[in-house]
């Protein structure tokens, strides 16, 4: 059996999070959905937007369908081995079948199909699956429908995935796993009363540091003295943290360095956030959480939720980002952010004023950036940026601030 992981309709609107990644690429509870799939020892194929496939393909490679018993998986669907389990067994009966989820195909399952990838995108593929013969499932399976659910399955979903993703690492103290040339101070304080800790290779944690687990945290890491690293937080590789992080994700490449709270949030690639920069996650009233999305205030039906920041942001010293506000790719936030923010913007409502962060600006940022981590930039990592700045160009039409366009 070979497996397909697909994005569909939607999965290009989970702004801004998957702007710069495919869905199947978002971190989650120790891992992501292709790493999942692919750790299982299956060939993985998959369906992504177009704009995305060149620079993806090194890091994710996208194998050739050469099996007619497929199984196609929607890339929107959280990394839970429970989950991927049960989509499993459900194989073992060899009976083709179509398993959807509100108005979306999660799962479908063919023992005998010809298929031929390049033909189908994001749009097409969905109604060809439909228009096959199969058995439909009434049990639902979790799909990523909005960005906050990326927090709500993380939740949901961290102990177990750290749990089987620890058999895979050294236990060196109870509860806790590690990789190759980790280095743990002595001052560390690690509580793994609620769950496992991992901690992956060529990461350094420093003096006094705090970890409580369920905990992941990835290679070439550094945590910085004093730090704070709390329940369910996916700390991606490369990243520097220091502060207070609380049930986070941080994608790969990102730093938070200094003092400051991060809870209930995810944090893109490539994002750097100032000294005293704090995320709220709690409403004074303590009430439902609800967030402003594509022009609609959503109720997320979650009490805590922090922010969600895209890729290439920046946030100045002693940023304060109100709850549940979601900024955009490559902006830049300055001083009190109470409403969401587009991509590609420079926000200070705090001095008056929200104006456009233009594209050649944010090339020669990334260029610097990739180069202090030995990183060339290159045509692919530019014309990645020149396409979401296209694509997100109705976010900032859509503002309501004087925006330079």
């Amino acid at each position: 059996m070979q497996v397909v992981i697909f994005e569909d309709y939607l999965a290009g609107e989970l702004r801004p999070v998957t702007l710069a990644r495919a869905a199947f690429g978002i971190s989650m509870g120790g891992t992501n959905l292709y790493s999942m799939i692919r750790s299982k020892g299956f060939k993985v194929s998959y369906i992504l937007r177009n704009y995305l496939k060149d620079i993806y393909k090194d890091n994710f490679p996208n194998h050739p369908v050469t099996e007619k018993s497929l199984l196609f998986i929607n890339a929107s669907l959280p990394p839970a081995f429970s989950v991927v389990q049960r989509i499993l067994d459900l194989t073992k009966e060899k009976s083709p079948f179509v398993a959807q989820t509100d108005s979306r195909i999660a799962v479908a399952f063919f023992p005998n199909l010809k298929f031929e990838p390049g033909k189908f995108d994001e749009y097409s593929l969905a109604n060809w699956l439909q228009d096959q013969e199969y058995e439909f499932i009434e049990d639902k399976f979790p799909l990523i429908n909005y960005p906050f659910d990326i927090i709500r399955y993380n939740e949901k979903y961290f102990g177990e995935n750290i749990e089987e993703l620890s058999k895979n690492y050294r236990q060196k103290f109870p509860g806790v796993f590690v990789g190759e040339n980790v280095k743990i101070h002595p001052t560390v304080c690690m509580d793994t009363e609620d769950g496992m800790i991992i901690i992956d290779d060529n990461t350094s944690i420093g003096p006094f540091v705090y970890l409580k687990g369920p905990l992941y945290i990835g290679k070439k890491c550094r945590i910085i003295e004093r730090t704070s690293v709390k329940e369910m937080c996916h700390i991606s590789h490369t990243c520097k943290v220091g502060g207070e992080v609380e049930c986070s994700i941080m994608e790969p490449y990102s730093n938070k360095q200094h003092h400051g709270f991060l809870g209930h949030s995810w944090v893109g690639s490539w994002v750097n956030m100032g000294a005293g920069t704090s995320t709220s996650d709690l409403k004074n009233t303590y009430g439902e959480i609800a967030v402003e999305y594509q022009g609609k205030k959503v109720p997320t039906g979650m009490q805590f939720l922090g922010s969600i920041i895209g890729d290439y942001s920046k946030t100045a010293i002693n940023t304060s980002i109100f709850t549940g506000k979601i900024i955009g790719v490559a902006s830049y936030v300055y001083g009190f952010v109470t409403t969401n923010v587009p991509s590609f913007c420079n926000y200070a409502r705090t001095f008056g004023q929200m104006t456009e962060h233009y594209l050649p600006a944010v090339v020669r940022t990334q260029q610097r950036m990739f180069a202090r981590r030995g990183i060339k930039q290159t045509r692919l990592h530019i014309k990645l940026l020149e396409d979401i700045y296209q694509i997100t160009r109705d976010e900032r039409i859509m503002s309501t601030e004087s925006l330079s366009l």
